[in-house]
């Protein structure tokens, strides 16, 4: 993991027109994985999602988009994945599309169940063309889910320690480590942000392999 590249991740939580992603820019910071949406309703995509959207391509930031899951069962999983491909469908995407599980919903389900549906959602949307990879905390990547399963995609980790201290909770690897979600960037945002680094170089991959076509 020589290679670290910044970046941030955003949600209507942070409120549409007032990141400021050419500064993000200026500081260095490459990447911008963002909400495209949750759920299994069209209804329900992420209200700031074409704005931010649209903000960091002119500034020059490569962007990826994840999706939030309350999927209990195979065919809920299916169904999220099938708003997820119509809510990216046409964006330019240089960084890979992500399934985020950790919701309340999810937690009392079974770890095979879990990862079924990881499987079910990652399967459809790999399937598209697009580079997928799995999104959650150290600690439910090292007991909620069986990455052995798993192995074939790249992983997203949430631990906000220490790197040296993540395998106390997840022994595995991850391509991208979300390691803050409090980070403060003066002229960015006015509040805090979640802060990531990505351990590869995903623009560069993405286009070699010719994937996020939309």
């Amino acid at each position: 993991m020589a290679t670290e590249i910044k970046g941030i991740d955003v949600s209507k939580h942070q409120t549409a027109g007032r990141v400021n992603f050419s500064a993000l820019k200026n500081l260095g910071y490459e990447f911008c994985m963002m909400r495209a949406g949750y759920g299994m309703y069209d209804c329900q995509k992420d209200r700031a999602f074409e704005s931010h959207y649209k903000a960091a391509v002119n500034a020059g930031i490569n962007v990826g988009a994840y999706h939030y899951s309350y999927a209990t069962s195979v065919k809920e999983a299916e169904r999220e994945s099938e708003c997820f491909l119509g809510w990216i469908k046409g964006k330019q995407l240089r960084y890979p599309v992500a399934f985020d599980i950790e919701d309340r919903s999810q937690k009392y389900l079974s770890n095979r169940l879990r990862t079924d549906i990881a499987l079910a959602w990652m399967s459809k949307v790999e399937a598209a063309g697009y580079y997928t990879m799995i999104y959650s905390s150290a600690s439910w990547l090292g007991s909620k889910l069986d990455m052995s399963r798993l192995k074939h995609f790249d992983v997203w980790c949430a631990a906000y320690v220490d790197k040296d201290k993540i395998s106390r909770y997840y022994k595995g690897n991850f391509g991208m480590w979300q390691y803050s979600s409090s980070g403060k960037l003066s002229g960015v945002y006015p509040n805090r942000l979640d802060l990531d680094f990505a351990f590869k170089d995903y623009a560069k991959i993405i286009c070699r392999a010719g994937l996020n076509r939309g």
